[in-house]
């Protein structure tokens, strides 16, 4: 990559407004963006947007910030390609030796190596590259060049494919190799078509060409080559010797370890590193725009779930609002308890027929009547808990429905290899039996929380604002007993309200109810499967000021894609 370096072997420097301390801050602040950076909503293109995040994020920590950090450190020349295209066999017998395990089990190459001369083994150690790989040295390796048998590009691993990806970000020079029966395959071909957007020097080598097929597969890869601007790669073939796990015989890689050779050395290497950057400053830019615009495209999903979420509520709230209203709510048990209970002869006959309420012999009808009524409203408080209960739940479901379609296009979890990954607060990846047990506790925990708040709702009632004592006949807790019936809509307790002039603490109360399941119902939808998990958390947008910050970083390297300013 260019860089403001006065010893660049061709001697003029490039012309740049950032110093070397500046370029590295204002790297190491993108650096630092891109990983805080989180994608967690469906967006148009989130899923490039969110490979785009970590191929920049790979680049800059695994390349370019290295290479800033010490410009002499040797040219990293990664061996990549697909699955079973001998990259493993071709890198031992460039080095002729086996430094890479060669076989046909599939992927072969589970941990990529790094193969480097014993001069620069030391000034490696530290490199990013050398955290993922496994180092060896080779004295055939020329010093000023470090070479790596990366994973598969489409390997059947989760794990490998991210980490050739990787490898491939921290390349100073990639060498492709493809087979004739493997060339145009679409994850390599995706990768080799960004390496040259980005102008990342490249080499291709068609291995284990047949000579019966060699003459149309060279002239149908070199037009693909060409149409991608790679026509000037260095390219390479090796004929087919049939099935081999051991070393090519050494002609048939010879001008391969010669054309290595030739890019070795401290000023060639430096050189090779030099044109890495012809492109990539302004690649850099545009990618780092492209990122802001996925913030922004974020905050817009983040609004449209927001809205989403907030207006499921709405139609299970005006249906509860319209049962209380009609006394829909009191039907069943409440009513039927207090018809029994209302009945001639009955505790609670006088109050229904509007009769004095007498205390009887030594308040005996009084404690009758009081323990009546607080069975009454206990099967109204338990109505109305279990309808708020079912509707708890079914918004909790809805709710994770609403959250699982904003992630729908993937998720931004650190992926594990050979495993589904969830999404945090949305939904479970797993089916099936497995899922009853959350599905019960999701319903158990959604009860507890209606029954809290209706208990919450009961227990903060009072009968008797403003008045000194209860009506007659009746003491503070029956009343505030009749009142909570009546706020279900038991039938009858309204009128007996009426008649007794509770009618303030009725509305008082139908007031408070209304407050509590309006807040409940919210509750549910804010809180994933509405048991208040805190999971929703792991579905906030990123902070917009993500957006201004990438525009910045953008801006900043505006200097180094002028005419030039690369080397």
């Amino acid at each position: 990559m260019a860089l403001p370096d006065p010893s660049s072997p061709d001697g003029d420097a490039p012309v740049t407004a950032l110093s070397r301390g500046r370029l590295s801050d204002v790297l190491s602040d993108t650096l630092a963006s891109l990983q805080s950076l989180s994608l967690p909503l469906a967006a148009d293109g989130v899923d490039d947007a969110r490979r785009l995040r970590d191929r920049l994020t790979d680049q800059l920590r695994d390349q370019v910030l290295p290479r800033l950090a010490d410009a002499d450190a040797p040219a990293v020349v990664v061996v990549g390609g697909s699955t079973g295209v001998g990259k493993s066999t071709l890198v031992n017998s460039i080095l002729g030796s086996e430094v890479s395990e060669a076989g046909i089990l599939r992927p072969t190459t589970r941990t990529p190596v790094l193969v480097t001369s014993t001069e620069d083994a030391a000034a490696l150690a530290e490199h990013p590259v050398a955290q993922v790989c496994r180092t060896v040295t080779s004295e055939v390796v020329p010093a000023g060049l470090a070479l790596v048998d990366a994973s598969d590009l489409d390997s059947v691993h989760a794990g490998n494919r991210r980490l050739a990806a990787r490898l491939l970000e921290a390349a100073d020079l990639w060498l492709f190799v493809t087979t004739a029966a493997r060339y145009g395959d679409h994850t390599p071909w995706a990768s080799l078509e960004e390496a040259a957007r980005r102008g990342t020097p490249t080499g291709v080598v068609l291995n284990r060409v047949p000579d019966a097929s060699l003459k149309v597969v060279r002239r149908d890869l070199l037009e693909r080559l060409d149409a991608l601007g790679l026509a000037d790669a260095p390219f390479f073939v090796v004929p087919d010797v049939g099935p081999n796990e051991a070393l090519l015989p050494t002609e048939l890689v010879a001008e391969l370890r010669a054309w290595l050779r030739a890019l070795a050395g401290r000023h060639r290497a430096a050189g090779l590193i030099s044109r890495t950057g012809r492109g990539v400053w302004t690649a850099m830019r545009t990618d780092l725009t492209a990122l802001a615009d996925a913030v922004d495209a974020q905050a817009d999903a983040a609004d449209a779930l927001d809205a989403a979420l907030t207006a499921l509520p709405a139609e299970r709230l005006n249906a509860l609002r319209e049962d209380l209203g009609t006394g829909r709510l009191g039907e069943g048990a409440p009513s039927t308890r207090w018809v029994s209970l209302a009945s001639s002869g009955g505790p609670l006959a006088s109050l229904s027929q509007g009769e004095r309420l007498r205390r009887g012999l030594l308040g005996r009808a009084e404690r009758s009547r009081s323990e009546a009524l607080a069975s009454v409203a206990q099967e109204a408080r338990t109505s109305i808990a279990a309808r708020l209960d079912a509707a708890v739940v079914t918004l909790a479901v809805e709710a994770d429905r609403l959250r699982a379609a904003a992630t729908s296009r993937g998720n931004d979890d650190a992926e594990a290899e050979d495993a589904p990954v969830a999404v945090a607060g949305a939904q479970r990846t797993s089916t099936g039996p497995t899922d009853a047990p959350a599905d019960t506790a999701r319903a158990t925990a959604g009860e507890t929380v209606a029954r809290r708040a209706v208990t919450a709702w009961a227990d903060g009632l009072t009968a008797l604002p403003g008045h000194a004592q209860p009506p007659c006949g009746l003491t503070a807790d029956a009343a505030r007993d009749l009142v909570l019936a009546a706020a279900v809509g038991v039938d009858g307790t309204r009128a007996a309200c009426d008649r007794l002039g509770l009618d303030e603490p009725l509305a008082a109360a139908r007031t408070a109810l209304d407050a509590t399941i309006e807040r409940t119902l919210s509750d549910a939808v804010e809180s994933p499967s509405g048991v208040g998990v805190g999971g929703a958390q792991a579905l906030t947008a990123p902070d917009p000021s993500l957006a201004a910050a990438l525009r910045l970083r953008a801006g900043e390297l505006t200097p180094l894609t002028r005419p030039g300013a690369a080397a």
